[in-house]
């Protein structure tokens, strides 16, 4: 690997967080000014990863050994970052659904239509950048005058002050409440309220429903689609199907009871068959 593809990868990440910065320093309520200021700090992020792997072995950087013409991808450098035997970096799975949220929030607002206010933005901005500091500081070794000056420091830390003012409120709106409280499947935090159906931080609403196998609550979308397992057949454009009594989604708790009772109901079923048809075969003789 060469010197200059090191500093690319390297002075690219800086570059780009520099640029994140001084879209959020700007204090607006501009969406557009956080959309990028999301973008930069995401694709620095990702570059900054990559920079970890190439510290240590270059071929870590690239998707295929085989193939050194794609790098990875940033969910493909977390896991190589995550494991003992590549990175062996402790990223907790908080900060990894955080980091994949954020990925996912530049997708949406580089391919598709987005309707996310200024504020959800900037809050999954504060994320990456506390820990993008830390990244900066910890794992590339960077003292804080190289990727941000101490003025830009003060004034995007407020954000992540902010944050912590908006959680600390959300914390005191739940507390001597007789509610249940799950973890926010899009802020992370233990402030979605579920008879609300809505996360008191970040406000992110979402359908509580019932398993159809055990009656627990679930977010609607942990709700798994065992529908697979069913048997389907189509007769002159007309599909059918077996679904042994079972509904087409159930838990994560209730999957692998679940379709073993399918393989069940199916193998006795088949042994029904097999021994109706033995019988009417010994009965014909």
């Amino acid at each position: 690997m060469s010197k200059t593809h090191r500093l690319d990868l390297l002075n690219n990440s800086i570059s780009y967080f520099k640029e994140a910065v001084s879209y959020a320093q700007q204090d607006t309520a501009e969406t557009n000014q956080w959309k990028f200021a999301i973008l930069h700090v995401v694709q620095a992020m990702e570059l900054a990863f990559k920079e970890r792997l190439r510290r240590v072995h270059p071929v870590f950087i690239y998707e295929s050994v085989d193939k050194p013409d794609k790098t990875v991808s940033l969910r493909a450098a977390i896991t190589r970052l995550r494991n003992p035997m590549i990175g062996n970096l402790t990223i907790s799975d908080a900060d990894k659904t955080k980091i994949e949220k954020a990925f996912d929030l530049r997708s949406e607002l580089t391919h598709f239509e987005f309707n996310h206010s200024h504020e959800h933005i900037e809050l999954k901005f504060a994320e990456i950048f506390s820990f993008m500091i830390f990244f900066y500081r910890s794992q590339l070794d960077l003292q804080t005058a190289d990727f941000i000056d101490e003025g830009q420091h003060n004034s995007v830390i407020q954000l992540v002050k902010t944050r912590q003012e908006l959680l600390e409120r959300a914390k005191e709106h739940i507390a001597g409440r007789d509610e249940i409280i799950w973890i926010c499947p899009e802020c992370s935090e233990n402030t979605f309220i579920v008879s609300e159906q809505q996360c008191c931080f970040c406000h992110r609403k979402e359908e509580i429903v019932d398993c159809p196998t055990c009656g627990t609550e679930n977010f609607e979308h942990d709700l798994i689609d065992i529908s697979d397992a069913f048997d389907w057949a189509v007769d002159e454009g007309r599909v059918s199907v077996q679904n042994f009594g079972m509904e087409e989604v159930c838990c994560p708790d209730c999957v692998a009871e679940t379709r073993g009772k399918i393989e069940d109901i199916r193998r006795s079923q088949y042994d029904e068959d097999m021994a109706m048809e033995e019988y009417y075969y010994r009965k014909g003789k």
